[in-house]
């Protein structure tokens, strides 16, 4: 599949240029056709929105209807419903595995947002697939004139229930503990691989920006599975996806958990899934291998070397018979 990209040049009155990516380079500057040899108006400049800063969901008691919210530039945030099209509610259920239909849903059925109000005027069409496609006006976080704007839809369907685990209701469940909102992944064991977090209704990565051993460290820790050995960063455990949750993490050692340490304000970070961040931790703590493993048979202590209290006290009382036993002698006599 071919891209068509046009780059504004700094000149608001000159036209871009047009160039071809087949989609395997590495930078854009590698595929061109004769820059500026173009036939364009600025009204085709071309933009993008990168998939790994936006994700959406329906906010309520159900998976498949709710407040409708996308997760742009670090924020949570809702979707104005003014002029949106008929179609839209069933893409986004789709989008969602909520079935293939759904509808808006008027009032404010679902509760009334708090964060920004990022889109307006979404007009999707039945050529499209995703939210990302339809046409908008600009990302705005004041985009609604007030709350009772904001878009609320029913699907059709629902989505399939997750197999039962040990901890079916984590990590959405309050009762949850931190070691349950935290795991690695991509490694050998479950003591090695790029470190996640559970924050904010999803999963997202932790970026390497300041990245240490203490950090690792206090992840081992919190998992359960020794010290750590090494810190790795660049994701060398693969890429995640999803929102990259915190940066700039300094942990002092001491913390019992992740969320404990001093860091850059959790859901603001800037980086991207090239500096996820990974642990390598020694394995299992003895505390968690002693389950499975017989205590040896306790041996009675020994007293070698050390008097103790009751011998001190016998040597005592011994003392003071035989001077009782001399004074009654010396009477005697």
């Amino acid at each position: 599949m071919q891209l068509s990209l046009l780059i504004m040049g700094k000149d608001p009155g000159r036209s871009g240029w047009r160039c071809e990516l087949p989609g395997n380079e590495s930078d854009l500057w590698l595929s061109f056709r004769g820059w500026g040899q173009h036939n364009c108006r600025h009204k085709e400049d071309a933009g993008v929105l990168c998939s790994e800063f936006t994700d959406l969901r329906l906010v309520s008691d159900s998976d498949c209807a709710g407040r409708l919210e996308v997760f742009y530039n670090g924020t949570w945030g809702s979707v104005c419903s003014n002029q949106m099209s008929g179609v839209t509610p069933a893409i986004v259920c789709k989008q969602l595995n909520c079935g293939d239909g759904g509808y808006l849903v008027g009032g404010s059925e679902y509760g009334a947002g708090s964060g920004p109000t990022w889109l307006d005027h979404v007009a999707c069409s039945e050529q499209h697939s995703s939210l990302w496609q339809c046409p908008s006006e600009p990302w705005n976080p004041e985009s609604c004139d007030n709350r009772a704007e904001e878009t609320h839809i029913s699907c059709s369907g629902k989505k399939p229930k997750p197999p039962q685990t040990l901890f079916a209701e984590c990590p959405n469940s309050p009762s949850c503990t931190d070691q349950e909102k935290l795991r690695v992944v991509e490694g050998q064991d479950r003591c090695s691989g790029r470190v996640e977090v559970w924050y904010r209704g999803s999963w997202g990565t932790v970026c390497d920006d300041s990245w240490d051993m203490a950090d690792a460290n206090i992840v081992c820790k919190q998992l359960g599975c020794g010290s750590a050995v090494s810190a790795p960063g660049e994701a060398a455990f693969g890429e995640g996806t999803g929102p990259i949750w915190v940066e700039t993490l300094n942990c002092r050692g001491t913390e019992s958990s992740l969320w404990d340490c001093p860091a850059k304000p959790w859901g603001e970070s800037n980086c991207g899934h090239k500096e996820d961040a990974a642990v390598n931790c020694s394995g299992l703590t003895e505390r968690t291998d002693s389950l499975n493993t017989p205590a040896p048979p306790r041996r009675p202590p020994t007293d070698s070397g050390r008097v103790t209290v009751p011998v001190v006290v016998c040597i005592i009382l011994g003392a003071l018979l035989c001077l009782v036993l001399i004074i009654l002698g010396a009477q005697v006599r």
